[in-house]
């Protein structure tokens, strides 16, 4: 690892910010910038896999639209001094009163991290709300395996109907659900829709179109609910003429492995894919860390982003900020969160160097929101103007391709969308699963014995 590592005192000052999304990982960027050539100073960024994952473009992943390996960039390819570390672990627990982090390693061995400045920026996991099943038989849309698991498992469902001669589970078979009409869900339904129709259309002639079936079960009465109603009305009427059905002010009451059921009434659609996309949760270490949490476990901060507990800073989905001079909370997007971080990593310098006065709220205007609904369609609010159709699409894509790190992440997506729009989607399952064969396997097992110190700190 590269890294002022001093073996005795006096020793910099150093800010582990735990998590590698927009957060975190902007936080240790402008640190960074802000440290300069100072020694005094160092940053340890701990993330459970080495890599960025860019999950506005997730679904695309799963259409094909984008290589797996262009939507993640390497932690540490994004820190460049030497003082600056990319830890590789699992965080288990904070001990705040010891100022430790307690981290599982690759090595599968408990590893303590001293630090005198803490950043919570470990993101959302999928909320679930109790709903039976969906831990089961239901796929997210956080993670690389998720984006897997949904292309693998429509491609399946292609391949079995193809073969399929019983009408009832030929239709089940074909029949997709999406769970939540947010920005999360509208976007994966429109991608997952486009992917279905295009590889049918080219490589399984058999299945008709009108088979198809695709449903989107949202609990408020309108989709895109953060966009204006017209957006939403707009979105939704697209959709429809795409062929889906969305039950709008519409429970998802259980998940099962042949269908889902919805509604009070009990509403069952036989399916035999389903994605959940309906909530997010902060990670429970932060509610674990010894600060102040709201009931969603989310850290309770001021407007500089500081915790109940000096030294521990808060960001992103781990935190409910309140904005400055009105009510309300900034939404935890990653918009909000890049901007988040510059502000966060300048309070964090000034307190390192005691100036307070220069520790500032955060303060920021969202400038837009945009959405793709799949088929080159999107909605969108741009300065305060209403935008739709193609004009949204190229301003979504566009947006997001300017927020991927590097040239080189830039010019590889780049080059994904334009061999896709010239060579299509293909039919190609990555089942990569070892299973319980032999062989190390895609990672190693991790086993918790006792912590042992690598500080020289501890």
């Amino acid at each position: 690892m590269r890294t002022i590592y001093r073996a005795d005192p006096p020793w910099p000052h150093r800010v582990v910010i735990l998590g590698g999304g927009f957060a975190g990982v902007e936080t240790a960027r402008h640190l960074e910038r802000l440290t300069g050539r100072r020694e005094d100073v160092e940053v340890w960024l701990v993330n459970r896999e080495n890599f960025t994952l860019f999950t506005p473009l997730l679904p695309e992943v799963c259409s094909g639209n984008l290589e797996a390996r262009h939507c993640v960039t390497a932690l540490r390819a994004q820190l460049r001094r030497p003082s600056s570390w990319a830890v590789t672990a699992e965080v288990q627990r904070i001990d705040s009163d010891a100022k430790q982090v307690v981290v599982v390693g690759g090595d599968g061995e408990r590893h303590r991290l001293n630090y005198d400045t803490l950043v919570l920026a470990l993101g959302g996991e999928t909320a679930t709300f109790g709903i039976t099943g969906i831990t089961e038989y239901a796929v997210g849309m956080k993670t690389l395996a998720d984006a897997f698991a949904l292309r693998n498992r429509v491609i399946e469902m292609l391949e079995r109907a193809d073969l399929e001669r019983n009408r009832d589970e030929r239709r089940a078979q074909l029949t997709f659900v999406v769970g939540g009409g947010g920005f999360s869900g509208v976007e994966t339904a429109g991608e997952l829709e486009d992917f279905v129709r295009r590889v049918r259309k080219r490589f399984y002639p058999k299945i008709r179109e009108e088979e198809l079936g695709f449903h989107i079960v949202e609990l408020k009465d309108r989709v895109l609910p953060e966009m204006p109603e017209d957006m939403g009305t707009y979105a939704a009427r697209k959709l429809r003429t795409r062929g889906y059905q969305i039950h709008l002010g519409t429970s998802l009451k259980e998940v099962r492995e042949d269908g889902v059921v919805v509604g009070e009434s009990g509403t069952f659609i036989p399916a035999r894919t389903v994605v959940w996309t309906g909530g997010v949760k902060p990670s429970p270490i932060v509610g674990e860390a010894g600060i102040e949490v709201d009931r969603a476990g989310r850290a309770i901060v001021g407007p500089t982003m500081a915790t109940s507990r000096e030294g521990i800073w808060a960001i992103g989905d781990n935190a409910l900020i309140p904005k400055a001079e009105e009510e309300g909370h900034h939404a935890p997007t990653a918009q909000n969160a890049v901007r988040e971080a510059k502000r966060l990593a300048r309070n964090i310098l000034a307190t390192i160097d005691g100036r307070p006065g220069d520790v500032q709220p955060f303060r920021y205007d969202v400038l837009g929101t945009l959405a793709s609904i799949g088929s080159h369609t999107g909605v969108g609010v741009v300065f305060g103007v209403k935008v739709r159709g193609l004009l949204a699409w190229f301003m979504w894509r566009g947006y997001y391709w300017s927020r991927v790190p590097g040239v080189g992440g830039k010019a590889r997506v780049a080059l994904d969308w334009f061999a896709n729009f010239l060579f299509g989607s293909d039919p190609v399952q990555l089942k990569v699963d070892y299973g319980d064969r032999g062989g190390m396997g895609p990672s190693g097992r991790r086993r918790p014995p006792p912590p042992r110190s690598v500080d020289p700190r501890g």
